[in-house]
């Protein structure tokens, strides 16, 4: 199911790379920042490789690295696809005679490289420390009470998403609605609805899972 692919529980890892928790986030996270800030193929090369062979080391699910993948790079590559045809400077041919900016296409594969392998950082982090030992060193690092709680909510909901997505598909599909084709403007006043329905049914959601945290003596002004 969808839903599963943003399950932090499925991505365990074999072994830990570092045995101390807040250690093994601050070292990722680290790594994170300094391979979203290279700016030469060399050094993303040399991070790849290191990155790479932590995760065989540590015996990540490569399955759930990869099918995590198909729903996080569309997002990013939607943007970037984009920066060689807009970007300013020398032109090349691309292909068919398609022009594209030099400047541009460098920056674009040079964007799609530093995804990639911060994508593969993450799910290392996320492999190797469970939830709560990630929220409770983010916690000790400073990080503001809000935006954890914001991250737990989050991370818990996603996979309740998609398989609210899921449920609604098979709905329609039951009805006869094919989502494998478009064909008229039924089929997309349709999938306008079902997209308006899960907003409303998402926020619904959210009211009633705020009343229950409130009930329990939640504060978003907690320090601890």
């Amino acid at each position: 199911m969808a839903g599963g692919f943003f399950d932090i529980s499925v991505a365990g890892a074999k072994r830990n790379i570092i045995s101390s928790h807040k250690a093994r986030v601050v070292v990722l996270l680290t790594l994170l920042c300094i391979t979203a800030s290279l700016r030469s193929f060399e050094l993303i090369g040399g991070a790849a490789f290191i990155v790479l062979s932590l995760c065989v080391w540590a015996g990540v699910k490569w399955k759930y690295v990869f099918l995590r993948m198909l729903f996080l790079v569309p997002f990013g590559l939607g943007a970037i696809i984009l920066l060689p045809f807009f970007a300013g400077g020398k032109e090349v041919p691309l292909f068919l005679g398609i022009m594209v900016s030099e400047k541009g296409l460098s920056t674009a594969l040079l964007l799609v490289n530093k995804l990639l392998l911060c994508h593969f950082i993450i799910c290392l982090l996320l492999s190797t420390t469970s939830p709560s030992e990630l929220f409770r060193t983010l916690r000790q690092l400073g990080l503001p009470f809000v935006l954890v709680e914001i991250m737990k909510v989050t991370m818990r909901y996603l996979a309740v998403l998609f398989e609210e997505i899921e449920r609604m598909m098979i709905a329609q599909q039951s009805r006869g609605f094919n989502f494998k084709t478009f064909a008229s403007w039924r089929s997309y006043k349709r999938s306008g609805e079902l997209i308006g329905v899960l907003l409303i049914r998402s926020y619904n959601r959210s009211k009633r899972i705020h009343e229950a945290m409130v009930s329990r003596g939640f504060d978003s002004s907690e320090k601890e």
